[in-house]
């Protein structure tokens, strides 16, 4: 086990307050163990009684210098593994309820003992450890439910407002104030450059951590057994994240059987081969999947295919330019099967609505309504009631019924 650093140099903050959500502001008051009572004014208990130990913050004199503090949060016994966070103490105040409170997490979201789960994790040939399927999955039934033990604000990684020293010993002290087994499960987590010893956290951070957001902030989140899901550029499985439960499910994109192990796409979906290549590289790693070790001539062809498919994406932009309903009907259909041929369906929550702006560019409203639908449909299934495109969904539902509308008063 790494050895921690004790201390860290601390900011006390007072009041600090600042709008997160549209209908609640957070103040939030900290101390530090150097203190030997807590501030007197705090005036919310929920930032603080939530979190142990004491939130910490980094002083000036680390070089932070202006604007809202990265500070540390731990509850160390949540869900069966803990959690740390780095963030502002705003975002950490929102987290708490309900993504937080177990009182208010359904018992689907509830799997904190793994011991009755179809699964387990398992070595594999040339693959390291994997996700091996214990029993039969049915097609976009649930494998997994898990929960984060890290969550890290990619602006701390990425940006340059504290020194990479300070980085490093908040990272280190974030994962040493989680309990002993977890913080063992995180330093068995694998690396992209394992020679890098300093900056260890934040390896396994960038090679196994899944983009979130917390209130519109990007964040990197560090799921134990999420992050044993291997890759695959013909997945079987896919993952949704659900905010509101700060859970992740990992989800059967097909029927899996018995002993077959359990892999998603760390490439977008539809991505030729040279293009999966090179999202893959900083993973240090080339993949050796059906799809990649296939011969060239099958590789190409399937390249063809996936370039065909974004281009009549941009065909179908220009809908009007096209002349008629039939040439719109057939480029759909190209699409569908070709999505269906190289087994792209999760792409089908964004070409289905984009399917229905083609229509709707050409009044053919009918057709727009079931594509809308169905993109409605689809979103639920591969993002869940809380997908990143409700807005969106309710823009094009917007825009049909306008389209509708003045088509009645014609």
């Amino acid at each position: 086990m790494k050895r921690l650093p004790a201390t860290i140099s601390l900011l006390v903050i007072s009041t600090f307050s600042s709008s997160v959500l549209a209908s609640a502001q957070y103040t939030t008051c900290l101390t530090t163990p150097l203190l030997s009572s807590p501030i007197p004014t705090c005036p919310l208990e929920s930032d603080g009684s939530f979190w142990s130990p004491t939130p910490w913050c980094p002083t000036p004199s680390d070089g932070y210098e202006s604007g809202p503090p990265d500070c540390i949060f731990t509850t160390p016994h949540i869900r069966n593994q803990g959690l740390s966070v780095i963030t502002f103490p705003p975002l950490a105040a929102a987290l708490i309820s309900p993504a937080l409170d177990d009182s208010l997490v359904p018992p689907p979201f509830r799997r904190f003992n793994t011991s009755a789960e179809k699964w387990k994790i398992a070595p594999l040939p040339n693959r390291g450890l994997g996700l091996v399927a214990t029993g039969n999955f049915k097609q976009h039934e649930t494998i997994m439910v898990g929960f984060p033990v890290l969550i890290v604000r990619l602006e701390f990684i990425n940006g340059d407002r504290y020194s990479a020293k300070n980085k490093r010993r908040m990272l280190d002290v974030a994962v040493g104030n989680l309990p002993e087994e977890t913080r063992r499960e995180v330093e068995g987590l694998a690396r992209s450059n394992p020679s890098n010893e300093k900056d260890w956290v934040v390896d396994v951070l960038r090679t196994n951590g899944f983009g979130i957001e917390i209130a519109g902030e990007g964040h990197l989140a560090l799921f134990l057994e999420g992050s044993r899901v291997n890759h695959n550029c013909r997945p079987n499985a896919f993952w949704r994240w659900v905010p509101s439960k700060m859970a992740m499910e990992v989800v059967a994109l097909r029927g899996i059987g018995k002993g077959e192990e359990v892999a998603h796409s760390y490439a977008p979906l539809g991505y030729t081969h040279e293009q999966r290549k090179a999202v893959l590289q900083p993973w240090g790693f080339q993949c050796q999947c059906a799809l990649c070790a296939a011969p060239a001539r099958e590789r190409e062809a399937a390249d063809d295919r996936r370039d065909r498919i974004l281009e009549i994406y941009q065909t179908l932009g220009k809908a009007a330019e096209l002349g008629s309903v039939e040439r719109v009907d057939q480029l759909v259909r190209e699409a569908m099967m070709l999505i269906e041929k190289e087994e792209l369906q999760p792409q089908l929550v964004e070409y289905y609505a984009h399917f229905a702006r083609a229509y709707i560019e050409l009044n053919e409203l009918k057709k727009a309504g079931v594509f809308i639908q169905r993109a409605d449909e689809m979103w639920l299934l591969y993002g869940g009631e809380e997908h990143e495109n409700v807005d969106g969904m309710s823009e094009l539902w917007k825009q049909f019924a306008e389209a509708v509308s003045e088509m009645e008063d014609d």
